[in-house]
């Protein structure tokens, strides 16, 4: 259900829509803004919603759906009796559908931390980067370089066979250990 944009009083207030009911259902009015589909056995099919509309402000403009007839639905949009939350001001036209955003903007405030005296809080320093040992047994050497890498870490002496499907058997450093950024980290190698 839409409407096209309302823009002006001399357009109209009244958008009708045909309901197509199957067999043993009935439309029936809810409330001043639904109105649902019932089976012969008085359980709802389905709702059906008045859509909503604002103005070129982003008011609010009120709507109601009605049923006319047997399936018939009417959506009125209450444009020309002008705001009703605001003593009937006009509404700035257009008036399109869909919900407003009326309120403007508001300012807000926000208040820190209160200030503290120099020297009271020693400065922060940013954490030293480090290495964290990985666990790189049966890692090809690729893998373990890369591990290696994620960890802060770097390839230190590679002993053993370099040889296709080689995978680390040792590691000379323990694995979980915490060490400077950069540390060197050897392995040996083997199937």
């Amino acid at each position: 259900m839409s409407f096209h944009d309302i823009h002006g009083t001399d357009d109209p207030e009244d958008y009708c829509w045909e309901v197509k009911l199957g067999e043993g259902e009935e439309l029936r009015q809810v409330d001043d803004t639904h109105a649902g589909v019932f089976w012969e056995d008085g359980t709802q099919a389905m709702t059906i919603t008045a859509q909503m509309a604002h103005d070129a402000e982003g008011v609010s403009v009120p709507t109601t759906l009605t049923v006319t007839e047997p399936n018939l639905i009417t959506l009125t949009v209450h444009h020309r009796a002008g705001n009703p939350a605001a003593s009937g001001a006009p509404f700035y036209y257009p008036i399109t559908q869909g919900a407003g955003w009326e309120g403007g903007f508001q300012t807000i405030h926000v208040q820190g931390p209160p200030p503290t005296e120099q020297g009271t809080k020693p400065p922060v320093s940013p954490p030293t980067p480090a290495c964290e040992v990985p666990s790189l047994r049966w890692r090809t050497l690729k893998a373990a370089r890369r591990a290696l890498r994620r960890a802060g870490c770097a390839l230190g002496p590679v002993r053993g066979e370099r040889s296709r499907g080689a995978e680390v058997v040792k590691q000379y450093r323990p694995v979980g250990k915490i060490l400077p950024a950069g540390t060197a980290v050897g392995l040996k190698l083997g199937r």
